[in-house]
């Protein structure tokens, strides 16, 4: 039998932080994933385990659990965090961050000062043979992965509220960035 696929040991540890190891192995192993799972068994465990967080928890706990799925991808996230970072701090304004970012194709803007960023499509794993969901569950994970990088980029916590999603039908995946602290000064 192959190993826990990873998915599988994130949301364990992050359930039990959270919700206690009884609730943990519940969700995470009521429907078994290991590391060889196809698309469609991966889709099976997403949709139960979405389900079952729903049933056991408030949105709140809900939110921190899935925050703290986010994947780094091989070191995608740190590679981002460190190129996003660096952008920041070669700018001289909101304005000139974002439109630096854009040149890469980012689709992000700022209204009233604040930044959304946007994706236009869904890159999860586990998601592949997944069309629609009828929740955003499993996609707060989506906001942990950019809450760790803004607030790397930004220096101070962040709110990141997830707008729109892909897999809920929309056509991008989109999120509030709203800083709780004193962002560190572009630039620098």
């Amino acid at each position: 039998m192959s190993p826990v696929h990873i998915e599988a040991v994130k949301l364990f540890n992050n359930i039990r932080k959270y919700g206690g190891p009884n609730a943990a192995c519940e969700i995470t192993f009521g429907v078994p994933l290991d590391s060889e799972a196809t698309k469609e068994k991966r889709a099976e465990w997403v949709f139960h385990v979405t389900k079952a967080l729903q049933e056991k928890f408030d949105e709140a706990t809900i939110k921190s659990i899935r925050y703290g799925c986010h994947c780094n991808e091989d070191g995608k996230l740190e590679e981002s965090r460190q190129r996003i970072k660096g952008v920041y701090e070669s700018c001289n304004s909101m304005e000139d961050f974002v439109s630096r970012m854009n040149q890469s194709g980012s689709g992000w803007y700022l209204e009233n000062e604040i930044l959304f960023t946007r994706y236009t499509s869904c890159s999860c794993p586990m998601l592949e043979a997944v069309e629609i969901m009828d929740t955003k569950t499993w996609c707060y994970c989506t906001v942990g992965y950019n809450k760790a990088i803004f607030e790397s980029v930004f220096g101070c916590d962040i709110d990141v509220e997830l707008l729109k999603s892909i897999k809920m039908g929309h056509e991008q995946c989109l999120m509030r960035i709203v800083p709780l602290g004193t962002v560190r000064p572009i630039g620098e």
